[in-house]
């Protein structure tokens, strides 16, 4: 089955790998992308290259506007899938330095924008009987936050706590919902960390994720029917 499939957060890192493994699998793919031009772009140019099939739309996760959800590209879907990936941008910070905007900004792109995008399909999913949410956490909600993670930390699990309400909620109605926790990933994001402290980091991972091979993995846990979708979480 031909799903589209909206990404949020789709031009960069492993956003950008998830919409091209969809768009290579065959999908139509919307990728979503706040501000970044530059690398909306180029992924626009990547697209081209495997000649994939889709479109960018700049739009913020964190604003309320119902009307880009009553585009054709979604009206007319057969099929609805939604990758909620937008994170705030942020360095690790010792937690006794951090302000409480800091929680806020995080809070608002993971859990306000995963809210408002879901509440956005869900209503044409519902009329088509199916559809599938899926939400990008991290390691991080395996244990212990690694130091300097609290904004971040705390934004992942509270994404995690809308993943198995939107779960309980809907599951039984055919939308699928689940999350995908990667390990440290090497992305723009964490590129522009300090190299030690993101050395540091890599040494101190439970895993470390391709974002490539995790795109490819996602791809398949979308497309395998008998997985439940009741809300579980899965390592990539």
């Amino acid at each position: 089955m031909k799903r589209t499939v909206v990404i949020t957060g789709g031009t960069k890192g492993l956003g950008r790998e998830i919409a091209l493994a969809f768009a290579r699998d065959g999908h139509f793919v919307v990728v979503l992308f706040a501000s970044d031009r530059s690398a909306a772009e180029e992924f626009k140019l990547a697209m081209a290259e495997i000649e994939g099939q889709g479109c960018v739309w700049q739009h913020d996760v964190r604003t309320d506007d119902p009307s880009i959800w009553e585009r054709p590209e979604i009206k007319n879907a057969e099929s609805l899938v939604l990758v909620h990936n937008a994170c705030a941008s942020f360095a690790p910070v010792p937690a006794h330095q951090l302000r409480w905007t800091d929680f806020d900004q995080n809070l608002d792109v993971a859990v306000k924008g995963g809210w408002l995008c879901s509440q956005g399909l869900i209503r044409p999913m519902l009329k088509k009987g199916q559809g599938v949410i899926v939400n990008i956490l991290s390691s991080v909600i395996d244990g212990p936050s690694p130091k300097g993670f609290a904004a971040y930390s705390v934004a992942k699990h509270a994404l995690r706590g809308l993943t198995l309400s939107l779960a309980s909620e809907y599951s039984s109605r055919g939308i699928r919902v689940f999350s995908v926790s990667p390990g440290f990933m090497d992305t723009p994001l964490t590129a522009k960390w300090d190299a030690r402290l993101r050395e540091m980091i890599r040494a101190a991972s439970i895993r470390i994720t391709d974002p490539t091979v995790a795109g490819q993995k996602l791809v398949k846990l979308v497309e395998d029917a008998t997985l439940a979708g009741n809300g579980e979480d899965y390592p990539i």
